[in-house]
């Protein structure tokens, strides 16, 4: 893969639990690195929950290898967030990872 390819600014976010008093827990997420990435879409589905409906949107998001990280890690560029559905390890000895996500809607 050519690294001019990775266009896109991503921001990975890793989750953060806090105890909330109550006997449960808060989850955030905290900025952990600042990358390069190339974002494909996939496609989209539409399906109706309760009383509206909800966008599906996958893409494929491909980066230089990025020690650590796993399924409950999260992209953020700008105001869209990816979920990390799946990481495969494409060529190892080149070092690539191609994630599959779903963006989460606003």
């Amino acid at each position: 893969m050519n690294p001019g390819a990775f266009r896109h600014r991503l921001v990975i976010e890793a989750p953060v639990e806090t105890a909330d008093g109550a006997g449960g827990v808060t989850r955030s997420f905290e900025t952990v690195a600042t990358v390069w990435g190339l974002i494909e879409p996939l496609g989209g589905t539409e399906i109706r929950t309760e009383d509206r409906l909800v966008q599906r949107l996958t893409h494929r998001i491909t980066l230089r290898a990025f020690s650590g990280l796993t399924a409950a890690h999260r992209f953020r560029r700008g105001a869209r967030i990816f979920e990390i559905r799946a990481i495969r390890d494409d060529v190892p000895a080149i070092r690539f990872l191609t994630c599959q996500c779903e963006e989460i809607a606003p």
